[in-house]
């Protein structure tokens, strides 16, 4: 009887001890994900910038264009 409750004990440590390294497992993957998506979202931002400023320069050579034609 004591046998069998010390390995039913053992196996339900052994169990605790994989479901704890399978959660560190996945909140590491998790903060691998959120730089992942804060590096995502720095690039959308940068490229956003970087149309919105090429799109300016676009217009003030335009007003620019129309002013000198008038």
């Amino acid at each position: 009887m004591k046998k069998k409750i010390k390995k039913q004990e053992n196996k339900r440590k052994k169990i605790l001890k994989t479901i704890s390294k399978l959660q560190k497992k996945i909140s590491a993957k998790e903060k691998k994900m959120s730089k992942i998506e804060i590096k995502i979202a720095e690039l959308e931002r940068k490229a956003a910038e970087k149309k919105a400023k090429k799109q300016a320069k676009k217009e003030t050579v335009q007003t620019s264009a129309t002013s000198l034609n008038n």
